[in-house]
């Protein structure tokens, strides 16, 4: 039996599926990056020859998920493996690796505002929420002031399509939390609560931020030496520079960048 030809918005969606899928895999399991570009070049490639692209989307969907299956499963057997040993009667050394590793990511982010979201968000949700509605309050005014200074027309550079993107993933405009947390917040009011949906809805916001954060900090470089500007805006430019770094170093988005 032939296989109908997806339509356009059909592909789309199932590219973005598989793209949702590759960013919680990278994220999760602390893969590089290059495996969703690797996606998105193959994806232009199959599209440019007119491949069927039905075809390739199933088996592009069936390996990252099965990507996704043997790292779970090598978890998994480090976890068993660790219980055995355990049980043998071998002392637990204070403070794994990984305890340690956790507790200073935790103390890295603890000096942000620690913003309501729901009582069971993560504390990583908490803090870069918190951290990013305060810059969107307290800086990004100040930084956009300056953007329109240099492109005075609403239509030149990037300054529209970054405040979009900043309303969307951080401005606390719905419920006390952005647009995009509110279908993250929506999910644990949902019974039985979907635990996988939540960890994907928190990736996705992780990344989503990663990626933002990133283009502020690619823009503010770009204006931050700009003779138009007065010497106390490109000092304050600098110290946004070092403040986005910082918080980008800080969460561990330094992969989140676009190409």
């Amino acid at each position: 039996m032939k296989r109908n030809k997806l339509s356009f918005e059909e592909i789309e969606r199932a590219r973005d599926r598989i793209l949702q899928e590759y960013d919680h895999y990278i994220v999760r399991f602390m893969k590089p990056r290059k495996l969703r570009n690797d996606f998105e070049d193959r994806y232009l490639s199959v599209l440019k020859l007119r491949m069927d692209m039905a075809s390739f989307l199933h088996a592009e969907m069936t390996t990252i998920r099965e990507l996704q299956r043997k790292e779970e499963e090598r978890i998994s057997n480090e976890h068993n493996k660790a219980a055995e040993k355990a049980s043998q009667g071998m002392r637990k050394k204070p403070g794994s690796f990984a305890d340690k590793i956790i507790k200073e990511n935790r103390e890295k982010i603890a000096k942000y505002p620690d913003k309501a979201v729901h009582p069971d968000a993560s504390f990583e949700i908490r803090r870069l929420f918190g951290a990013m509605s305060e810059f969107e309050h307290k800086y990004w005014p100040d930084i956009e002031r300056c953007m329109r200074k240099i492109a005075p027309s609403m239509f030149s550079g990037p300054r529209v399509v970054l405040e979009r993107r900043i309303f969307d993933v951080w401005s606390d405009t719905k419920d006390g939390v952005s647009p995009r947390l509110a279908s993250y917040v929506a999910l644990f009011h949902r019974f039985p609560r979907n635990v996988r949906d939540i960890e994907r809805y928190e990736q996705r916001f992780i990344v989503d931020s990663g990626y933002l954060l990133h283009d502020i900090y690619r823009e503010i470089g770009a204006i931050k030496t700009n003779d138009i500007l007065k010497v106390d805006e490109r000092n304050f430019l600098e110290k946004m520079y070092e403040y986005v770094h910082t918080v980008i170093d800080d969460f561990r988005l330094n992969d989140f960048k676009s190409q």
